[in-house]
């Protein structure tokens, strides 16, 4: 066999089978190895092959590294390395630099190569995105309507009437009934089915029955019985194939009897729209069509929004008028089998039915039960290869599925061409019995594509729900340039020795995140101390230890190698690391100049405030009682990662912030789960829930905000939560998992919602956020940035949806809806509110302590009542109340060393915006809107997600935003803004072109 010429440009798995790269080699397995590159490098790894695979003679063990030249072997296959290049011309996202700092920077992107006329109509008529951006599944809000709805109004009014009109003629003139209704359009229905099925869903005479009691508002609305809900397509299944197989008993040759048929189904679909809400009585339960649209609008070469549903009332799981393209995917992925099975049991059935039927329609000759009888051995026959093929290949549900459903309507079209060409022989006169022909060669061609389709949905629907890694794109070479030089950054973790190649500016975090190591997240200023890393090697490799990071060290109490990862930036070299932090000295305390006469420093809090005041109020002096309170029963913990909790499997492990030791070897008397009830300015006393009272010289609230409750009806019912506290998130995925709960709406699209939206889509739900505004984030970030963002999330499944506001939670006993300020109503079984922090400042103000939104503070930290002071999300300093760690934390060292008699004040507050723990790396600082004669630098590469933006003024960087993948833009962002760095006008032209290395000299 010729040899085979390959170019990666994603991960690529080798085997005898499967979807990847397939050889024909018996020694091979089926899934035998995976080929994966980077932009930096091209790696392999054996897949738990039979017999094992061999780099340069070497067994592979684990993942290794592959260099040009080298050669794969496996069984009697080999692969030989070509070239490895550590840099791709097109995929420069615009000044990110694989050299030291001190290399020269790389030149501007090129020209974007030419893309193939075939490869972008290959991309059209398969539904591919190639640039990431578009929304794949959108909801029928999103979706145009270029038919105003009152066109569609009289559309339906026209099919009602003549629908009624078919009925009647079936009992007027059986003849031309019977003609019309099987001669046309039961031959034509299956093929609307498969083009453009949301027409037919907004014109079906059935639908528009079912819908006149709502539409004229005399529906009563109930909640469909869960047998209903649940095992309604089973009843739709025993309908379809009841009604169309009463053919052969002459359902088709006896106009009345057809015409009892239709108006028997009309008068239940009207009675099922009379009684229960929305569908849930008849188009999306019980019709006897919905199991075939359900097979065949799984992809529709043309999709149509819906028109009936105005305001959806979430009367059906994974409705197709609400999200066409993914509700069938959501079916077959089901994991309550009830659900599931149902579907693949009708499509399994199907083709042989269609087949049975066609076969023994006018077989005469022979008894009816005994047709039925043949019938009923061939669709069991069909359903036992449908379920062997799933038993014992890895096809999947969805290729299954979609491939007998094609199957089922090849045949009836080689059936149903003859009785087209004959309908067509009546109606015009003209006799053409070669109809039948381009007709079964139409469908033919219009199955392959929409197989084609179908299994590019499933792909793209894998990518967006998280379980698969890799976008769905076609193959297309691209030229690549020369190989730049081996930049030779890498990062090496202990233990294991596992080596990792860096970009410079990228931060140990980063890396590890990269590489799957086992770090814990948090808030990535170095301030909460989720991720410290013990440096065992490369010290000098990494950028200096900043101010926030040497207090968080100094904290936690490790060894002098110790950093936090998120701060550490690699600059050159190689670095080892230790994912465990080696143990520090024994804790000394200071003898600093404290006034002695304190005795007692109560600290009211846990959070970061709480713990950062007791732990300075110790730095400063060594004798005096710190007694803690904190009103949660945790140790201090990561709140930065409690959107883990909603959609990981560890609870609580791996939050915890600091040694359970911590506290006994810094002297520091906790009181966790316990209340303060009581401040007594005065006496000086703190009183507790337990009866318990702590005198003290100094109070340090640093009590923190609750979430904000929206004053909306109904917020309050099961299913409505928050998002603030470890325990919100553990009841949140408590609730998901007992009430078997698919749908969430988030209240917010602010950081905190978003965050919270993707970890409900973690969790499996379809998620639905609410920003009041004109678009998100809009106090972070500009117009252009805000877009991609709202791209990054509707392309992972989220909608997002602008300008809407919530008017009421609607539900009894638990929410099943919420109602919208414009009259639009969602279904949903979560509501999430996510809409700004209240300071829980109660406490403060029944003490007579001065409070408006916050504790109101000076930039002392100091309240108006003597000897108390306050720090965190509880205080509120010249006006604001930021609810920042770093800020909370900066705030608290100054109240500890204030309350011991030191003279500190705050410094100007200039807090980041990260948004994190969302696939999508984010940061913003500073200025958003420009002011006149302000400047902006934009570089933007929107379709890969790449988007950096600063704003200079009066020559000084006072604004940055920093999309995708810039680590050293980042960290030099950062930096020039908070110091208001000089932008020397020589500097501007490298900004521009992307070349942003510069700015870290500057701000240096």
């Amino acid at each position: 066999m010729a040899p085979r010429r390959i170019v990666l440009e994603r991960p690529l798995e080798v085997g005898r089978g499967g979807d990847g790269l397939v050889v024909a080699d018996d020694r091979v397995s089926r899934r035998h190895l995976r080929l994966v590159p980077s932009p930096i490098a091209l790696s392999v790894v054996d897949l738990g092959s039979r017999n094992g695979t061999t780099v340069n003679g070497v067994p592979l063990t684990g993942r290794a590294t592959l260099a040009a030249g080298d050669v794969v072997r496996f069984g009697g296959t080999e692969i030989v390395i070509l070239h490895v290049p550590t840099v791709e011309p097109d995929g420069d996202l615009g000044g990110t630099t694989l050299a030291p700092a001190s290399a020269a920077a790389p030149p501007p992107p090129g020209p974007a190569p030419v893309r193939p006329v075939w490869l972008t109509t290959a991309e059209r008529v398969l539904g591919i995105d190639p640039t990431g951006t578009r929304n794949l599944f959108p909801s029928f809000t999103d979706l145009p309507s270029r038919i105003p709805l009152r066109l569609w109004q009289i559309a339906r009014l026209v099919s009602v009437v003549a629908y009624l009109a078919v009925v009647v003629a079936l009992f007027v003139r059986p003849a031309g009934g019977l003609f019309v209704f099987f001669g046309i359009v039961v031959p034509l229905l299956p093929g609307l089915f498969l083009i453009a099925p949301g027409l037919w869903r907004n014109i079906c005479p059935l639908a528009a029955t079912n819908q006149v009691p709502r539409l004229f508002g005399f529906t009563l609305a109930k909640n469909p019985p869960e047998w209903l809900y649940s095992r309604g397509y089973l009843v739709a299944i025993t309908l379809f194939f009841g009604i169309a197989g009463a053919r052969l008993a002459g359902l088709d040759r006896v106009g009345p009897a057809a015409g009892v048929a239709l108006a028997g189904v009309a008068t239940a679909a009207f009675t099922g729209g009379f009684v229960y809400k929305g569908k849930s009585g008849w188009c999306s339960t019980v019709c006897p069509l919905f199991p075939l649209q359900r097979a065949y609008g799984q992809t529709p070469f043309v999709t149509v929004a819906n028109n009936h549903c105005q305001p959806c009332v979430g009367c059906a799981k994974n409705c197709f008028d609400f999200r066409p393209r993914s509700a069938y995917q959501l079916d077959l992925t089901d994991t309550d089998r009830g659900w599931s099975a149902p579907r693949k049991l009708f499509v399994a059935a199907l083709p042989g039915f269609v087949l049975g039927f066609f076969t023994l329609t006018g077989q005469t000759g022979t008894a009816l039960p005994q047709r039925y009888a043949v019938l009923a051995l061939i669709m069991l026959t069909a359903v036992g290869l449908f379920f062997a093929v799933e038993a014992m290949t890895a096809i999947s549900a969805s290729l299954l599925t979609s491939g007998y459903a094609a199957m089922a309507l090849n045949i009836f079209y080689w059936f149903a061409g003859v009785t087209l060409a004959k309908s067509f022989a009546t109606v015009t006169g003209v006799g053409a019995p070669w109809l039948r022909w381009p007709i079964s060669v139409f469908v033919l061609l219009a199955t392959l594509v929409w197989l084609a389709r179908t299994r590019v949905v499933e792909l793209q629907h894998a990518h967006a729900s998280g379980t698969r890694t890799a976008p769905v794109v076609l193959p297309f070479p691209r030229v690549r340039s020369t190989p730049a030089a081996e930049p030779g950054l890498s990062v090496v973790f202990q233990p294991g020795g596992s080596r990792v190649a860096a970009d410079v500016g990228m931060s140990l975090l980063d890396v590890a995140e990269q590489a799957g190591q086992p770090v814990e997240a948090g808030c990535r200023m170095g301030v909460c101390g989720a991720d410290p890393v013990a440096v065992l090697e490369g010290m000098p490799c990494l950028t200096a230890i900043g101010a926030d990071e040497k207090n968080t060290l100094q904290r936690l109490g490790f060894a002098d190698n110790t950093r936090m990862a998120c701060c550490a930036r690699i600059e050159r070299g190689t670095v080892t690391v230790g994912l465990t932090p080696e143990p520090g000295r024994e804790v000394t305390t200071a003898r600093g100049r404290a006034d002695r006469s304190i005795v007692s420093v109560v600290v009211l809090g846990n959070g970061i405030a709480g713990v950062t005041a007791a732990d300075f109020v110790r730095r400063g002096h060594p004798d005096c009682e710190i007694h803690l309170v904190g009103r949660e029963p945790h140790d201090f913990y990561n709140r930065m990662g409690i959107s883990r909790l909603v959609y990981g499997r560890s609870a609580m492990q791996g939050l915890s912030l600091l040694p359970a030791t911590w506290y006994d070897e810094h002297q520091v008397t906790t009181w966790l789960n316990t209340l303060a009830t009581g401040i007594d300015p005065v006496g000086r006393r703190v009183h507790l829930g337990t009866g318990d009272v702590l005198p003290y010289d100094r109070l340090i609230v640093a009590t923190g905000a609750d979430s904000t409750r929206p004053e909306v009806d109904g917020f309050g019912c099961p299913g409505t939560f928050v998002l603030r506290e470890a325990h919100d998130a553990m009841a949140l995925r408590a609730y998901v998992q007992q009430h078997r709960c698919g749908r969430a709406v988030v209240a917010g699209g602010g950081l905190l919602g978003l965050e919270a939206a993707y970890a409900l889509r973690q969790l499996g739900l379809a998620v639905t956020v609410l920003e009041r505004g004109k678009r998100l984030l809009s106090k972070q970030l500009d117009p252009r940035a805000s877009e991609l963002v709202h791209a990054h999330f509707r392309a992972h499944g989220i909608e997002v949806l602008i300008g809407a506001e919530t008017r009421s939670v609607l539900g009894d006993p638990a929410v099943r809806a919420v109602e919208l300020r414009d009259g639009r109503r969602l279904g949903t079984d979560i509501f999430l509110a996510a809409i700004g922090i209240r300071p829980r400042a109660d406490l403060a103000r029944r003490a007579g302590i001065p409070v408006g939104k916050g504790i109101l503070v000076d930039d002392r930290m100091a309240t108006a009542i003597p000897g108390v002071y306050a720090a965190g999300d509880v205080a509120e300093h010249a006006g604001r109340v930021l609810g920042l760690w770093p800020i909370a934390a900066d705030q608290a060292r100054i109240a500890a060393v204030n309350a011991l008699g030191g003279d500190e004040t705050l410094p100007v507050e200039n807090p980041a915006a990260i948004l994190k723990g969302v696939g999508l790396e984010l940061f913003s600082i500073g200025t958003v809107q420009p002011g006149p004669g302000d400047e902006e630098i934009v570089v933007d590469h929107g379709a890969a997600f790449s988007y950096r933006r600063l704003v200079i003024s009066r020559g000084r960087a006072v604004g940055a935003t920093v999309l995708g993948h810039h680590p050293a833009d980042h960290a030099a962002a950062l930096q020039a803004v908070r110091t208001e760095t000089v932008v020397a006008p020589a500097l501007l032209p490298a900004l521009r072109a992307g070349d942003w290395s510069g700015l870290a000299t500057a701000a240096t």
